[in-house]
């Protein structure tokens, strides 16, 4: 039997959500690699600046919330 092991990280996941959800201002939430100043992302309702962000290990119940805290005045 062979077992397979994907590890996903939240750079892999941030890619995937500019590439295939990010349709209209992916600069919005995009900046680089990571999520723009002012976006708050949350792991398993934990602020992922706690888990290690970029490198923050994903496994397959996780839950992942993006919180844009930027407005217009």
């Amino acid at each position: 039997m062979l077992s397979l092991t994907f590890q996903l990280i939240m750079k892999d996941l941030l890619s995937w959500v500019g590439t295939n959800l990010i349709k209209e201002r992916p600069e919005m939430f995009m900046k680089g690699d990571s999520v723009r100043p002012g976006v708050l992302v949350l792991v398993n309702d934990c602020d992922w600046e706690l888990s290690g962000q970029l490198d923050t290990t994903l496994e397959e119940k996780d839950v992942v919330v993006f919180i844009s805290t930027l407005h217009g005045g």
